[in-house]
C-alpha cells in the first residue's frame, strides 16, 4: 500500500508546507512578546510622577478622561 498522494505529495508533508507558509506570523507574533515582555519588565521611572486620582474620584473603579479634567479643573 502506497502512503502518498495521487498526486505524489506524502500526508506528512502537509504540516511541514503549513509551517513554511505562516512561519513569518509566527516569528512576528514571538518578537511581539518578546517586546512587551522586556517593556513590562522596564523600570519605568515616570510612574513615580504620575499624579494620584482627585479625592472625589477616587470611589470609582473607572473614571473617564472627562472625569478627570472635570475634577481638576478649578469652579467657576
Amino acid at each position: 500500500m502506497n502512503m502518498n498522494a495521487s498526486n505524489g505529495i506524502s500526508i506528512f508533508s502537509k504540516p511541514r508546507i503549513l509551517w513554511v507558509q505562516h512561519r513569518e506570523a509566527s516569528l512576528n507574533w514571538l518578537a511581539l512578546g518578546l517586546l512587551l515582555a522586556a517593556w513590562n519588565a522596564a523600570d519605568n521611572d515616570d510612574a513615580v510622577n504620575v499624579r494620584r486620582r482627585p479625592d472625589s474620584l477616587r470611589a470609582y473603579s473607572c473614571v473617564s478622561a472627562r472625569a478627570a479634567l472635570r475634577a481638576q479643573a478649578p469652579a467657576p
